[in-house]
C-alpha cells in the first residue's frame, strides 16, 4: 500500500438527498378507473393499426426480386399481414341463417302457439242435441232401488239367521 491516492478524501460532499413524499395517491373511483383503462386500450389498438398499416404499405412497396451483380434473380416471399376483415365466404351465409333460426324459434314459436289456441276456442263445438235420455235414466234409478230393497232383505236374513244361531243353547248343541 504505497502510494494510493485517497479519492474519498478529496471528494467533494454529494448534496443531501430531497425528502420525498412518500404518501399514496388518493384511490380513484371507478369511473376514473374505466376511463384510464379504455384509454389505454383505445391507444394500444390506434397504435397495432398504425403498425400493420406501415407493415402493409412496407409489403406494398417492397421491391418483389431482389438482384445482386452477378447473382441470378431472386424472388421474395412476403406474407401478407392479417387482416381481420378477411373472412371465408361461407361463414357469412351460415351466421345469417343461424340468427334468422334463432329468431324465428325465440319469437315464432310462442306466437304459433297463441293463434293456434286462438283458433281452436273459436271452433269450440256448441251444445250437441242428443237423444232424450230421461226414460233409460229412469230405468236405471228403479233399477238401483230394486237392487237396494233386495240387498237390504239378504241382510235381515242373515241378521236374522246370526240371532237364531246365537240363542240356542250350548247344551242342545251337546247332545
Amino acid at each position: 500500500m504505497a502510494n494510493v491516492p485517497n479519492t474519498q478524501a478529496g471528494a467533494a460532499k454529494a448534496p443531501p438527498i430531497p425528502n420525498m413524499d412518500v404518501t399514496p395517491a388518493p384511490p380513484a373511483s371507478g369511473r376514473e378507473i374505466a376511463t384510464s383503462v379504455r384509454n389505454t386500450v383505445r391507444q394500444a389498438r390506434d397504435a397495432a393499426k398504425q403498425a400493420a398499416q406501415e407493415a402493409r404499405q412496407q409489403a406494398a412497396n417492397a421491391p418483389k426480386i431482389a438482384q445482386g451483380r452477378d447473382a441470378a434473380p431472386t424472388a421474395i416471399a412476403t406474407v401478407p399481414p392479417y387482416n381481420r376483415d378477411d373472412v371465408p365466404a361461407g361463414v357469412v351465409d351460415i351466421v345469417t341463417a343461424l340468427c334468422v333460426t334463432f329468431a324465428i324459434v325465440v319469437v315464432g314459436f310462442p306466437l304459433s302457439r297463441a293463434f293456434g289456441r286462438r283458433i281452436d276456442r273459436s271452433k269450440s263445438p256448441g251444445a250437441v242435441a242428443g237423444p232424450d235420455l230421461t226414460p233409460q235414466i229412469r230405468q236405471l234409478q228403479d233399477s238401483v232401488d230394486a237392487m237396494a230393497i233386495e240387498l237390504e232383505r239378504i241382510s235381515e236374513g242373515q241378521r236374522f239367521t246370526a240371532k237364531l244361531l246365537a240363542d240356542r243353547s250350548p247344551n242342545s248343541l251337546k247332545q
